[in-house]
């Protein structure tokens, strides 16, 4: 149980890191909406509006290759999870048949107590008749 939920808390993570990166591309479109490029003007000008855009341009596709790498952690994230899911019913499982038996072997035994107890009492009573 403790490897499920260890690697439920990682997903967790990784799916709240995919959720910030998500916003991060958010921000990052709305600098490039918030930018005027001039058609007209100085050429310093110019170049510098459009370095900005290739910067956010190149911030986003970053982002974007970032959202690709945790899509791929959160599906390899989701196959352990399965797997160790299913070894913990496979233990649990195995340890309820354990305990059934341990019950099944208890009740013979209280059975055989009991037949030996009466044994005994009907012994003692056959005594206590025949003095």
């Amino acid at each position: 149980q403790r490897r499920v939920d260890e690697i439920e808390n990682e997903l967790l993570d990784v799916q709240n890191q995919k959720r910030r990166v998500f916003e991060s591309i958010e921000e990052v479109l709305e600098e490039i909406s918030k930018i005027k490029t001039p058609t007209s003007g100085l050429f310093s000008q110019v170049n510098i509006s459009h370095m900005h855009l290739k910067n956010f341009s190149n911030q986003k596709e970053r982002y974007e290759e970032e959202i690709v790498n945790l899509e791929q952690q959160i599906d390899g994230l989701k196959e352990l999870y399965k797997e160790a899911n299913i070894e913990f019913e496979k233990i649990k499982y195995l340890d309820d048949l354990e305990i059934k038996k341990q019950l099944e072997e208890l009740k013979v035994q209280e059975s055989k107590d009991m037949d030996e107890i009466g044994n005994l009492l009907f012994t003692k009573n056959k005594m206590k008749v025949k003095a």
